[in-house]
């Protein structure tokens, strides 16, 4: 009556967890405040195989069931059910009172591979695989199959979380750990976790780069950059299925060699992002395919990997633009350099990597009159004695209801929106700018060096606002924006999630205004007001809570005075309960993120009936 088959994901303990959950299906009420810590393994080097497979028939002939672990992400599991017939199966995977449930398939087939995404760290889980006909009547069970997850690297940390399980909007939190160097036994600074609303690790993965501006596709996978290389596409069980890289206007299209990539680009910073070994990245990913326009050089890919509903990507790229010595002396009396101006452009590419479209912000931002807060500055992540970062944009988004692509240009405090439309090639209609020249009247405080501009599902706009340039700071020693890294450099800096109402409706572009609904700023529990000078988020979740990514507090780069560390809260925005922290993690010192996202599900595809 069914097929057993045992199955061990590395070493690891058979107790099972004695907290009550459901990880497929989160609810808006699941447990009591949880307060919990991670506390990994000791620090050991990843095996390089972490699962046995066993291939076994049920005896009574309902199905074949082979169980194999994901090398990449390893608390995952895939279950591959072969049948005579065509058939749907219903997964579920059990541990003590933790049950993950498998949505059902969309479609009947004589073949499934079921993903079982949502397991805990050093646990057996009991698989069950029911298995249904095409009107969801049981044909019969397979039981007796079992799994057991892999303990976690000690290289996680040890992060503290606080859960109001009842009031934090449902889901995993996906969060983007950075060590800003490889720790001992981890491939990269950088992995992925998510953590379920138990406070627990359900899902982790690694590669051998950067792990940036994670985005869930529509194809219910998810998008990632690995700054300054390219982004990758990558499925839940940690096998990346595509791969891009751009490529500079008029080279070989064929070829993309790893000096073409690295030239122009600090070595330092190149090395920060995992060198050589990121443009390898883990056995099995998909080939890099390039990315390049006729009409501009694209020097790198950056900051963000926005999944487009029509299945395109939407990156952001740098191009160089030439000064004149009189524009040079403007901005910057006695640089002897003959420096230009990276602009950054926003680059919407299909999957076979043509690139469609292009928006550069030197079109729309007149740079004599806003030549942004470090043009004197003569390195960084891309600038360099000839070339300076002027804009540094560090988001952008497809907008389809205003059909409006809008990015953030932190180096100028203003998030611009252009006209996206339906024309190919170089696009420059500007549809308005919010900020440092604003083409509209802002009812509110502007943002300064800011992150993350998202659209929320009513049209306003949510935005990490990091305050560096903020006119009430007060800076130790004189500097740019940039030097505001902390309040121990910066006295009175903090940083904010803000909600902007836009109303851009009119036909008539003069009746257009912005008006700021509503701030949060924290408070960390040594008194001090939270200030994270760089990267940090801020997503407004499904039931209407914000989620704050305060991505590195502290100064940067790091000192052993003000380590820098993380500090994520979900707020209750609005009502009497307003203010309400109700889901929180505090990281070990040492540790910082780009972003954290919340999402609903890890079976979002059109694979799956839900």
């Amino acid at each position: 009556m069914s097929a057993a088959l045992v199955v061990a994901a590395c070493s690891g303990s058979d107790d099972a967890t004695e907290a009550p959950s459901t990880d497929s299906a989160p609810t808006d009420s699941v447990a009591e405040d949880v307060d919990t810590t991670d506390e990994p393994a000791a620090d050991e080097p990843a095996e390089e195989e972490s699962t046995t497979t066993v291939d076994a028939a049920s005896t009574d002939g309902i199905a074949v069931v082979d169980v194999e672990g994901s090398v990449h992400a390893p608390l995952a599991a895939l279950v591959t059910v072969r049948t005579d017939d065509e058939t749907l199966v219903d997964v579920t995977a059990t541990s003590g009172d933790h049950v993950v449930d498998v949505p059902l398939p969309a479609a009947t087939s004589t073949e499934h591979q079921i993903p079982v995404i949502g397991m805990r760290a050093d646990q057996t889980y009991a698989l069950s695989v029911d298995v249904l006909d095409a009107d969801g009547a049981s044909i019969g069970v397979v039981d007796g199959l079992e799994f057991t997850t892999d303990t976690l690297p000690g290289y996680f940390g040890d992060h503290q979380l606080t859960i109001d399980a009842e009031r934090a909007a449902p889901g995993f939190t996906v969060i983007e750990f950075d060590t800003l160097s490889p720790r001992e036994g981890a491939t990269s600074s950088q992995h992925l976790v998510a953590y379920d609303n138990d406070g627990e690790v359900v899902w982790y993965y690694e590669n051998t780069g950067a792990l940036g501006g994670f985005e869930v596709t529509p194809a219910g996978t998810f998008n990632i950059f690995y700054w300054p290389f390219g982004t990758r596409e990558v499925d839940f069980l940690g096998n990346v299925v595509g791969n891009w890289r751009p490529l500079a206007s008029g080279a070989d299209p064929s070829v993309i060699t790893n000096e073409e990539l690295f030239e122009g680009i600090d070595p330092e910073q190149v090395d920060f992002q995992g060198g050589l070994g990121a443009l390898v990245g883990n056995p099995g990913d998909a080939e890099p395919v390039p990315v390049s326009a006729e009409w501009v050089d694209l020097a790198t890919i950056h900051h963000e990997a926005w999944p487009m509903p029509n299945g395109n990507t939407l990156t952001l790229s740098t191009t160089t633009h030439e000064l004149t010595p009189e524009q040079r002396e403007a901005f910057c009396p006695g640089d002897p350099a003959p420096f230009n101006a990276i602009s950054d452009v926003a680059v919407e590419f299909t999957p076979d990597g043509t690139v469609v479209r292009t928006w550069d912000l030197w079109d729309v931002i007149d740079i004599d009159q806003f030549p942004g807060g470090e043009m004197c500055v003569p390195a960084g992540i891309f600038a360099e004695e000839n070339a300076r970062d002027w804009t540094h944009a560090n988001s952008a988004i497809y907008d389809p209801e205003r059909d409006a692509v809008i990015i953030s240009s932190r180096h100028t405090n203003q998030i611009v929106a252009f006209d996206h439309l339906d024309d190919e090639g170089p696009q420059t209609q500007l549809r308005w700018i919010l900020g440092a020249g604003s083409t509209m009247p802002l009812d509110g405080e502007p943002t300064t060096y800011q992150h993350a501009v998202e659209v929320n599902v009513d049209g306003s706009l949510i935005v990490y606002d990091n305050g560096n340039d903020r006119p009430t700071n007060q800076l130790a020693t004189p500097g740019t924006p940039s030097s505001c890294t902390s309040v121990v450099s910066c006295a009175n800096a903090y940083s904010r999630a803000v909600i902007y109402d836009v109303d851009d409706s009119s036909d008539d572009p003069a009746d257009w205004t912005a008006t700021q609904r509503w701030e949060h700023i924290d408070t960390e529990d040594n008194g001090n007001l939270a200030y994270s000078g760089f990267i940090s988020d801020a997503d407004q979740l499904s039931n209407g809570n914000v989620l704050i990514t305060h991505g590195g507090i502290g100064t940067f780069p790091p000192g052993p005075e003000d380590p820098l560390h993380i500090l994520i809260r979900e707020v209750v925005p609005e009502g009497e309960s307003g203010g309400d922290i109700v889901w929180e993690l505090q990281s070990e010192l040492g540790f910082v993120t780009y972003r954290s996202e919340r999402i609903e599900t890890f079976y979002n595809g059109p694979e799956w009936a839900n």
